[in-house]
């Protein structure tokens, strides 16, 4: 055995020191000692922990713990992220409940002072399905635990309540057998026995299967009492505190407050020792939680050393800073574990100390390992002459020689998949191995000829030559290493999402206009009671709309923030407005058909298949392609190899890969011997493209050149020499490529980047050149849904709308303004060699803003960026910051949406609260670009003093770190401008009259209307949709009582009118989700699903109107009925029954009178199902 020297040493030993590992080789080491004793590996830096607990995954099947460090910086207003707080307490709970797993944590996480460990023991609430839990104790202690109540729960330390069903999102816990539960649990009470436990998806709301138990644990590291002495005991220790140190007595007094009233508030753990003073520990610390006999691996002690010396300055510097301006702070002492207890507390435990320095310490013994750098090296230096295996192969073959092991570790299935076939062809034996993998096993029992390959990543290679066995990284050899593994998450359904509306929110009805909505009133006439949304017009004019009608009404979205004209209720202004925009919408419709016509008509220049050196290119792509991003490139490979012109638009965010997908289309035509132009409207992005081909296409024989005002006049002149000669294959430039004195020789592709930004005598340059080569587009302004519908037949649209798996949620934290936070924020980022983007959005105080941030962090170079500049110096400071010259820029929200720096991965930004949502969720996106862990930092004046609206948005905000997670933010302006750039400015105004929503419902219905009369050469047209009007004697709507959140009752609302056209099955899945959310469903909701059902059946026999009278119900046909006279004559013959008083009517008006017993519900609806069968009978219809 590779370690047994060591294992025996920890027997004899409290500290070992083992040198010699090298590469990923401690992860194994640990994996190994894991075998047999629990132990606890520590690493110098928070950011190692990941890729150290992916390479313990390729050796063991042990369970693997991370107890992360909390990334608030000592002393600042700042509350922790409630995932990481989650991850930590469900960690600390587990081992303190006697598992004895493997852990990893970082030197920093250890020095923090934590919850008491029995407060945590034994404030865990367990509860199990089928036994007795009193509902009101389970809320109370919910509270003490720290969780918040909220209408729908999405974050952990979320709660709802709906009557008998309680749903929560605790941190994650372990069921039977060991397997660990993570995500939200609903509690389904039948009176105080706990009837069901289910798991549910927070984005869909909806169950997805039965759980037996669960353990609720806090939230948060502070359990706020609710007993009153208790409180004023905690203020009174403020008060002496605020006392002996010299606090600002306006600061004490506002903790004094918050305590004694039982508040939280930002910050509150660094003063955690005063919450728990009546324990016999005020507080533990993380190594407290570990068991007796763990042993504790400490990787790279210099590190960790210098990583602690860091901490340690910090916590002096800041609680120096606190003291000066009289901030309450405790002494570090009382918070965190100084330089001595370290020490005392890592002795405790046997030690496995892995150092690189050489030495002959007693207790020392060296295991012979190597890494594979000179491999590296080799691949990179003969990759252009001899391909990418050539050198890895010789290198196989000389272990194989000398009977040695070879295991490949790939980092996905694909990438596993693609280096077998191409191993295969150089003649090698290839076995697929799964993970974990035991080394011991495959030295002693495989053979050497059999090269192995692993589906599972691995940082670091390294190769134990006593052994005779190599472990090699793929990813190491051939590129980026994509940090994160596989996730584990399933693909999300779509999330509970209609628009919520705020009361006075500006709505459209489609048959009376723009309105302001005044929220939903239950209005009870002659025992019947129905909700009505009230609408108010013009001059106060009302209309109560029946809520099953809602699918009527949209809320007003414009190009703008002007405000819109509110109609006159019963005028002819809206229909006339509306018809105008008819006209110009079939106007809009019929261009962009012909434009598609035409083309289709064309015939272009055909490129041949993609050769070997494509797939070369394809297998350099440092991560897994997503789904988007892959079909993209099938599509635009699939265009360049089709007889047809291509005329591309690829859609999606900054940095979701759309560079990559021209990268292919560029390199394909290259690869037959055309030329390529990429058309950028900026400097910046030019010089951005560039620098992104370059990296991409090295040791590929591509000739790039670069036209923009940063090269010099003699540099312009030799690459438009070259391109006429045909020397430069892509050339990458402003509008200035469009110029008359740069000749092509052969140009195959035109690759433009925001078209929308250009002006309009370019794109009309543009036109002509679209007749004559291939044209990809690329946009990052999202497209809405409903306009990639009816865009998809006119024009070819590619979307990418997921972003790359190897990315990070952005971190993101609400604060007070405090310089300490701003101080920390930017220090973080610059030490880890990055850049910020502090946005303040005042041009008046803006260079103030940015000589307090110089003083306060003096080592950063700042720039200051903002509208009011002439274009060329703001083009100069964006270039710089691209090019890293300088590291902090204070802006505007002018922030270039274009730009994809990787390297800035912190934000500030300033007076969050003055912010739109989607503007700042558009702003935090410019961060976030790589794999490495990017921060939000959202600070407003005072979290207290925020309006409810600003603090809803930022909850949002909050509750979307989830990347992509499903939940896109509603419709954003930013979506509708998307929407406004692809049909031309000219429809601005007409979408302003009408609103968006209303707008695209047209030009859906006018394409497809076309497209109708395209096919069967007449000028038939689609049946306008109608939304039959139903007035039943029956109480039809949601009681308070079922859904008491008026917001998620409006949304149902909203969702059963939708249903108006939809199916049987989409009905039954409706009524499936209100029952597993909210309970069994009331008489009145299930009237209201049953009358929206019938909907349905009318709309296609063409009634708009169903009435129920005294002894019977009369149904109102519009004139394009499949019912002719004739047939319904035939109806009242054949339902006429005078023995049994049933004499149906048909009235001059066009209306059906249909008798029957109506003294019920059921019998109301069993005689409207009687006469609608028969009717569609008649018809030939189906219902």
């Amino acid at each position: 055995m590779i370690y047994d020297k060591i294992s025996a040493q920890l027997q004899a030993a409290s500290k070992t020191i083992v040198r010699g590992l090298r590469g990923s080789s401690p992860a194994h080491l640990a994996a190994s000692i894991g075998k047999t004793r629990p132990c606890c590996c520590i690493v110098p830096d928070e950011h190692l922990i990941q890729g150290f607990e992916n390479d313990l995954k390729l050796f063991t099947d042990r369970e693997i713990l991370v107890y992360p460090g909390q990334e608030i910086p000592p002393y600042t207003p700042l509350s922790p992220d409630q995932h990481i707080t989650a991850q930590r307490l469900s960690a600390l709970y587990r081992l303190r409940e006697g598992e004895t797993p493997i852990v990893i944590t970082s030197i920093e996480a250890l020095l923090r002072r934590i919850m008491p460990s029995q407060i945590l023991a034994d404030t865990a609430e367990y509860i199990e399905a089928g036994e007795g839990c009193d509902q009101d104790d389970l809320l109370r202690k919910l509270d003490l635990l720290g969780y918040e109540k909220v209408s729908l729960a999405q974050s952990i330390g979320d709660f709802s309540l709906r009557g008998g069903i309680i749903d929560i999102f605790p941190p994650p816990f372990v069921i039977e057998e060991g397997v660990v539960h993570e995500g939200p649990i609903r509690l389904d009470y039948l009176g105080d026995i706990i009837d069901s436990l289910r798991s549910y998806d927070p984005f869909t709301q909806r169950s997805t299967g039965e759980i037996k138990q669960a353990t609720f644990l806090p939230v948060t590291d502070i359990l706020l009492s609710r007993n009153k002495p208790q409180q004023r005991k905690i203020s009174r220790a403020f008060e002496e505190l605020g006392a002996t140190h010299n606090w600002s007595s306006e600061e004490t007094a506002r903790l004094m407050e918050r305590s004694s009233n039982g508040m939280r508030f930002a910050g509150m753990e660094f003063f955690l020792p005063l919450y728990y003073q009546d324990n016999k520990n005020s507080s533990s610390t993380a190594l407290d939680f570990l068991p007796k006999d763990s042993v504790l691996i400490l990787l790279d002690p210099d590190g960790i050393r210098q990583s602690m010396q860091l901490c340690f300055e910090r916590i002096a510097t800041n609680y120096q800073a606190a003291c000066d301006k009289g901030t309450p702070a405790l002494p570090p002492i009382e918070l965190f574990l100084d330089n001595d207890e370290v020490e005392k507390s890592l002795s405790t435990f046997p030690q496995i100390i892995i150092s690189d320095f050489p030495g002959q310490d007693e207790n020392s013994c060296t295991v012979s390992t190597s890494n594979h750098q000179l491999l590296k090296q080799e691949i990179s230096l003969k990759r252009a002459k001899l391909g990418l295996l050539a050198p890895l192969t010789e290198q196989i073959n000389i272990w194989q020689e000398q009977k040695d092991h070879v295991v490949i570790c790939c980092r996905s299935s694909r990438h596993t998949k693609n280096l077998a076939e191409l191993l295969r062809k150089h003649k090698h034996t290839v076995k697929l191995t799964e993970y974990p993998l035991n080394l011991e096993q495959i030295a002693t029992s495989a053979h050497p000829e059999i090269l192995y390959l692993c589906d599972h990543p691995l940082s670091e290679g390294f190769s134990f030559a006593g052994e005779k066995i190599h472990l090699l990284s793929e990813s190491e050899l051939f590129g980026e290493m994509r940090i994160g593994g596989k996730s584990k998450r399933a693909n999300k359904g779509e999330p509970v999402r209609f628009t919520e509306l705020n009361e006075g929110d500006v709505i459209v009805h489609r048959d009376h206009g723009l309105g302001l909505y005044r929220g939903l009133e239950t209005i009870a006439f002659q025992a019947v009671k129905k909700d009505f949304m009230l609408i108010e017009y013009r001059d106060g004019d009302k209309l109560y709309l029946p809520v099953d009608r809602m699918n009527l009404i949209s809320r007003y979205q414009g190009l703008s923030d002007k405000e819109p004209k509110i109609d006159k209720l019963g005028s002819q202004a809206w229909v006339t407005t509306k018809s105008k925009i008819k006209e110009e919408v079939w106007k809009v419709a019929q261009e962009l058909l012909n434009i598609y016509a035409k083309r289709e008509m064309k015939e272009g220049r055909q490129f041949s298949p993609p050769g070997a050196l494509f797939h070369e290119l394809e297998e350099s792509f440092a991560f897994d392609e997503t789904p988007g991003q892959a079909k993209s490139i099938d599509d635009v490979i699939a265009d360049l190899t089709s007889d047809k012109p291509m005329d591309r638009l690829v859609c999606g965010d900054v940095g979701y890969g759309k560079t990559e997908v021209a990268i292919r289309a560029a390199f394909k035509v290259v690869e037959d011997g055309f030329q390529v132009a990429i058309l950028v409207p900026t400097t910046v992005l030019a010089e951005q493209h560039a620098k992104t081909f370059t990296e991409r296409l090295k040791g590929f024989p591509v000739n790039i050149g670069c036209i923009n005002r940063f090269r010099s006049g003699a540099e312009q002149r030799r690459i438009i020499k070259d391109i006429t000669a045909g020397k430069v294959d892509i050339v990458i430039g402003t509008h200035r490529i469009l110029s008359k004195d740069i000749q092509f020789k052969n140009l195959g592709l035109l690759v433009i980047d925001e078209e929308h930004r250009f002006g309009v005598a370019h794109k009309e340059k543009l036109k002509k050149l679209r007749a004559e080569v291939d044209i990809l587009t690329l946009t990052a302004t999202p497209i809405p849904r409903t306009l990639q519908m009816s865009l998809l037949s006119i024009r070819d649209l590619s979307v990418i709308s997921t972003p790359p798996e190897h990315r990070l949620p952005v971190k993101t934290f609400v604060a007070r303004f405090d310089e300490l936070v701003i101080k920390e924020a930017i220090t973080k980022e610059l030490r880890r060699g990055g850049q910020v983007f502090f946005v303040h959005n005042r041009v008046k105080s803006i260079q103030a803003m940015a000589s307090m941030v110089q003083e306060l962090v003096p080592d950063a170079k700042i720039a200051v960026a903002h509208g009011q500049m002439a274009g060329k110096e703001l083009e100069d400071i964006m270039v710089s910051f691209v090019n890293k010259k300088i590291n902090v820029l204070v802006a505007t929200t002018i922030i270039e949406s274009g730009l994809d720096i990787p390297s800035a991965n912190t934000i500030i930004i300033n007076r969050a609260d003055r912010l739109g949502l989607a503007e700042i969720y558009q702003l935090r996106g410019r961060v976030g670009r790589s794999s490495v862990q990017s921060f939000a930092y959202l600070l407003v004046p005072s979290l207290d003093s925020l309006t409810k609206d600003s603090k809803e948005r930022l909850r949002a905000l909050m509750d979307c770190n989830e990347l992509g997670g499903g939940f896109k933010l509603a419709m954003s302006d930013l979506q509708i401008r998307g929407g406004g750039n692809l049909l031309g400015v000219s429809q601005s105004g007409n979408i302003a009259a009408i609103g968006y929503d209303l707008y695209l419902d047209l030009l859906q219905r006018t394409v497809a209307d076309l497209k109708a009369q395209a096919e069967h050469g007449d000028s038939t047209l689609i049946k306008e949709d109608i939304d039959p009007e139903v007035n039943l004697q029956l109480s039809a709507y949601i009681p308070e009582s079922y859904i008491p959140d008026i917001s998620q009752r409006y949304i149902t609302y909203r969702r059963i009118a939708a249903l108006t056209s939809s199916t049987a099955e989409m009905h039954d899945d409706l009524k499936d989700e209100l029952i597993d959310r909210y309970g069994p469903i009331p008489t009145e909701t299930d009237n209201l699903l049953r009358v929206v059902s019938l909907k349905t059946d009318l709309a296609v026999l063409r009634i708009n109107k169903l009435e129920q009278g005294r002894d019977s119900v009369v149904f109102s046909f519009l004139d394009d009925t499949p019912l002719t006279p004739e047939l319904l004559m035939s109806f009242l013959e054949k339902h006429t029954s005078k023995k049994r008083n049933i004499i149906p009517k048909f009235t001059p008006d066009g209306r059906l009178v249909y008798p029957g017993k109506l003294t019920s519900v059921e019998q109301i609806f069993a005689t409207i199902s009687e006469a609608l069968h028969s009717l569609h009978q008649l018809a030939g219809t189906t219902g």
